[in-house]
């Protein structure tokens, strides 16, 4: 316990980077990094290929070690290609995400028009991939434009299941020799390939190095936007002398602004934009990734993309990004646009757009950590009448609850719930409540004893219940990978399960990425076990926050006999969250950098499908002056979700309690927030429907090539 208490105290006084892992200290991705461009050994045997109803299949070669794999490419409805690389006879099946995916995903009809020794083109409506076989390479067309090419400088890396040395099973008569090391990774940097250890955590790894990787080219591009969440610039910068912009959700108290940390959220897609073609690309993986972005043309590198361009003479301007995760397969959607709105319809399309949110949601949420009691509560809201503020929700954080066990209630502090909530909704008002990922582990608290005595928590690498360390204490986390536990807990907020709830209380999901203090990086061990699915943390750790809000979701749901539409607030996202939430960029600092940072971290998840989303007013950390709150008022009234927030021990800041002048320029943002309410609601409509998203972004090419922050 004292170690957990001496992290938590790190964290509440600012982010320590050293509780997070570098590029250099992640073993995987050093060995990625370390692919040289334009040797790419992986061929494509085109006598191999053969074509089905919905696409190509065919086997590509590692000539290093003979491992062969198994390359799909479908043509998709609406303008959109999926690629596809996996093992082909692997020890093991490979994890492959079902998530982020809508069900109804449909091919596109396609033809062949051109297959020989040198590769094979296949045209689908008025665009083309050509594959090309030795060395592998694909390039994506929109008419005659050559738009998207992947594996254009080489950079693929798959690294197949194999047997520790000293471990493997002797092969049957017949079959070859078992997966050990193969003879060309001999040389290569062996460190973390079977077990990786980092600030006292030992993360243990039985199937060895799994890791996946590849080049992907946007061709004529200067800029690519997307891949949230980091608190930097909307334009994404080239990371030649930084770490790669790393997706893997975790919990960073007091972050950084202006560098490619990981943070709560992660959306693999990243989208360029040029004077004739916007596209995109959805890397669909949910396991820890980590992204490098190059501009080339480069007067100091060497070009290696040999007949990458037709013309053989000047190479295009081309953003090469590369991309490898830690575990899973290659799977890749190609959006063509060839507009913005196109490529937003298109995304829609694969992970389903933002659910219309109910109309109180867009207006204005009065929240801090936390509000003391019901007297308290009372006084807040009527001070709003008071003051002539508009306010449509009022928050309550984890002291609410008796001794934070969620779905209950403080009994001195809160004893009337329900007749607190009915004075707000007497005015109109509704309550946010936070319900955490993580459950105290406590025999006499129900909602605990009732996921123990059925087995539906995450599992240690042992196969025990996994015992964390969170605001309760001891803490266990469900397995939201099983539809039984999935269930429960949603079953939990039916009003006759979730006591001194009604149907005008919502739900706020906080700490979901999971966050576990005394984890590695301060989150869950990646060889914990998800018994539901049977796999590794680390296969599913992007999204298990959203597995976590979706069960919320469905449980409101179900509580109102699927009437009502829900309102759920979650830290952690992945691809398709969209579909249940809404999104804030966490926990933020009262400081002039931060208010500038969350315009860029925003359009960075409204142009990757997720649009209901803001920033805590005001700063979660620390005491804004008056100029600072001022500012920040009048600029997140025109967020998408307007809020203000703050921790436990920054000094109140109601509205009222600042000078005349800060209280009324607060009031006159408050109400121009309201006056734009309709033509909101209506753009959300639109969004649910379409997938459409109103932005700067496509207002007008030139806006966007040379927007940066």
């Amino acid at each position: 316990r004292s170690v957990a208490l001496a992290v938590l105290l790190t964290l509440v006084s600012a982010v320590d980077r050293g509780n997070f892992k570098s590029c250099q200290q992640s073993s995987f991705c050093r060995r990625h990094r370390a692919v040289k461009p334009g040797e790419s050994p992986y061929t494509l045997l085109t006598d191999t290929v053969t074509v089905n109803d919905a696409g190509l299949v065919g086997d590509v070669i590692n000539e290093n070690n003979r491992i062969v794999f198994t390359l799909e490419i479908y043509p998709l409805k609406d303008s959109t290609v999926r690629i596809k690389i996996n093992e082909k006879n692997p020890i093991k099946p490979r994890f492959e995400d079902p998530y982020a995916l809508v069900k109804d995903i449909h091919g596109e009809s396609f033809e062949v028009v051109d297959q020989s020794a040198q590769g094979v083109t296949v045209k689908f409506g008025s665009h083309r991939a050509v594959v090309n076989a030795k060395p592998l390479k694909i390039d994506i067309y929109n008419g005659n434009d050559l738009v998207v090419s992947t594996n254009a400088r080489g950079l693929l890396k798959f690294e197949h299941y194999r047997n520790k040395p000293g471990n493997e099973e002797q092969p049957a008569e017949g079959e070859g020799e078992p997966n050990a090391l193969p003879a060309d990774d001999q040389e290569e940097d062996k460190d973390g390939l079977w077990e990786e250890s980092f600030k006292g955590h030992t993360d243990t790894k039985p199937l060895g190095p799994a890791s996946v990787g590849m080049d992907i080219s946007f061709v004529n591009s200067k800029h690519v936007y997307g891949i949230p969440e980091h608190a930097d610039s909307f334009s994404l910068r080239e990371t030649t002398s930084t770490d790669p912009y790393r997706l893997y959700n975790l919990d960073v108290f007091e972050y950084e602004v202006d560098n490619p940390m990981a943070l709560y959220g992660s959306v693999p897609v990243m989208l360029s934009q040029t004077a004739r073609h916007t596209t995109a690309v959805f890397w669909h993986n949910s396991a820890e990734t980590w992204i490098d972005i190059k501009k080339l043309p480069d007067s100091n590198v060497v070009s290696s993309i040999t007949g990458f361009f037709s013309s053989g003479e000047t190479d295009p301007p081309q953003v090469s990004t590369h991309w490898f995760s830690e575990s899973g397969i290659i799977d890749v959607f190609v959006m063509l646009g060839p507009k913005p709105m196109d490529v937003f319809r298109q995304y829609a399309g694969l992970t389903g757009s933002q659910n219309l949110p109910p109309l109180f949601s867009l207006g204005y949420h009065q929240c801090r950590w936390n509000y003391n009691d019901e007297e308290d509560v009372r006084q807040v809201h009527e001070n709003f009448d008071k003051h002539d503020l508009p306010l449509d929700v009022m928050w309550l954080d984890i002291e609410h609850t008796d001794g934070k066990r969620y779905f209950t209630w403080d009994h001195y502090k809160f004893p009337n719930p329900l007749e607190m909530t009915a004075n707000l909704t007497a005015r109109g008002r509704k309550l946010v409540t936070i319900i955490d990922v993580h459950f105290k582990r406590d025999s006499n608290y129900f909602f605990y004893k009732e996921v123990h005595d059925r087995d539906l928590f995450v599992h240690t690498k042992d196969g025990n219940e996994f015992d964390g360390w969170c605001w309760p204490g001891s803490s266990s986390y469900i397995d939201m990978t099983n539809p039984d536990a999935r269930e429960h807990y949603s079953d939990t907020y039916r009003l006759d399960r979730y006591k001194g709830s009604t149907l005008d209380t919502f739900t706020w999901n906080d700490m979901n990425e999971p966050s576990v203090f005394n984890g590695p990086e301060i989150t869950m061990p990646k060889d914990n076990l998800h018994p539901g699915i049977g796999v590794e943390h680390r296969e599913i750790h992007n999204a298990y926050g959203m597995l976590f809000h979706e069960s919320t979701y469905e449980g409101h749901m179900k509580r109102s006999d699927r009437r009502l539409r829900p309102f759920i607030l979650t830290r952690a996202f992945y691809a398709g969250t969209q579909r249940s939430a809404a999104v804030w960029t966490g926990d933020n600092t009262a400081e002039w950098s931060h208010l500038r940072i969350s315009q860029p971290m925003l359009l960075s998840l409204s142009v990757t499908g997720i649009t209901h989303v803001g920033a805590d007013v005001g700063g979660f950390f620390g005491n804004p002056d008056v100029n600072l709150l001022a500012r920040w008022y009048q600029a997140a009234a025109f967020q998408p979700f307007y809020r203000a927030h703050a921790h436990l021990d920054t000094k109140r800041r109601e509205p009222w309690l600042f000078d005349a002048e800060t209280l009324r320029i607060v009031r006159k943002s408050l109400r121009q927030r309201y006056q734009h309410l309709p033509l909101w609601y209506t753009l959300f409509y639109e969004n649910e429907l379409t997938g459409k998203i109103q932005s700067l972004f496509f207002s007008h090419s030139v806006v966007c090539s040379s927007y940066n922050d």
